[in-house]
């Protein structure tokens, strides 16, 4: 198992120098790769923020070759803006320019979401599948694997979720992203039901943890997004990852037990002053658990 850390948090708030020169100092040497943190953009298209084209590819790998850092994924996050879903060619594009990405950095893996292509747990997949199923295709020309991240407020929020699109679009080059936090933020059981039933289709893993959000014993500002199911109308919290309400540390031994060898990507979702604190705490606890 091979640790990374999400470009996410501080794509907006570091040049990607100065986040490889972090992960240096924390000795992980993979990094999942966000639109934002490379430099460019093509600004005459929609959502920019959100898609590859016109951003300085040759630069970022430059960084990357400097500091020794590998791409473990690329995540096309475009899904998240009802703009760029409402036209789903441009969204296609996009995707497809994201696997382009992966395969000129050397990455094997495209993150992408559901959110507005099915938004709610029974909304129809339809138009997701759409437009997975020529992304599939093309990725598993390009020797990509997309994996779908199960989010809490949409279709890919519960097992039985992911599995319809899974099943739908029928492709072994689409696999799912295992973030066990989102699943126990739908109020699925992340370890072991949700484990047990999808493992066969697991090709990453994003590591963290939560539990519900407590105002007696939590900081405000640590107060996040508000859980689903059975658990609705409450919000959650992210402690570091050992200290959640659900048994990560078995859950990452029977990864091992099952020989899982892909990444482990720590992905905290805090306040960015404590996003350093959070890294030291979990890539020590990963390391301890086996993930190098």
């Amino acid at each position: 198992m091979i640790l990374a850390i999400s470009g996410q948090a501080l794509s907006r708030r570091k040049p990607f120098n100065e986040l490889c020169a972090l992960l240096n100092r924390l000795d992980v040497r993979w990094v999942e790769l966000w639109p934002l943190n490379m430099e460019g953009g093509a600004l005459n298209l929609p959502v920019p923020e959100s898609r590859y084209e016109g951003r300085d590819l040759s630069k970022a790998r430059d960084i990357l070759n400097a500091h020794g850092i590998g791409v473990a994924c690329v995540t096309m996050d475009g899904a998240f803006t009802a703009q760029l879903v409402a036209d789903p060619g441009d969204y296609l594009a996009a995707l497809r320019k994201a696997i382009d990405v992966a395969v000129d950095l050397n990455a094997r893996l495209v993150n992408c979401y559901c959110y507005h292509f099915a938004l709610g747990r029974d909304a129809e997949i339809k138009p997701l599948v759409d437009v997975l199923r020529p992304a599939a295709a093309y990725a598993k020309v390009r020797g990509v694997t997309v994996v779908l991240e199960n989010e809490a407020h949409d279709a890919s929020g519960t097992i039985d979720g992911m599995l319809n699109i899974l099943n739908a679009v029928g492709s072994d080059a689409l696999k799912t992203n295992f973030d066990p936090a989102n699943y126990y933020q739908a109020a699925e059981e992340p370890f072991p039901h949700a484990y047990d039933r999808l493992k066969d289709h697991i090709a990453y893993v994003h590591l963290k943890n939560g539990c519900v959000y407590n105002p007696a014993v939590h900081p405000e500002a640590g107060r996040r997004g508000t859980l689903t199911g059975g658990s609705a109308g409450r919000y959650m919290y992210y402690p570091p990852y050992p200290f959640g309400a659900f048994n990560i540390e078995a859950f990452i031994e029977q990864l091992g037990r099952d020989r899982y060898r892909g990444f482990c990507t720590l992905e905290p979702h805090v306040p960015p002053h404590r996003l350093e604190e959070y890294y030291q705490i979990e890539a020590a606890h990963a390391r301890r658990s086996g993930i190098e």
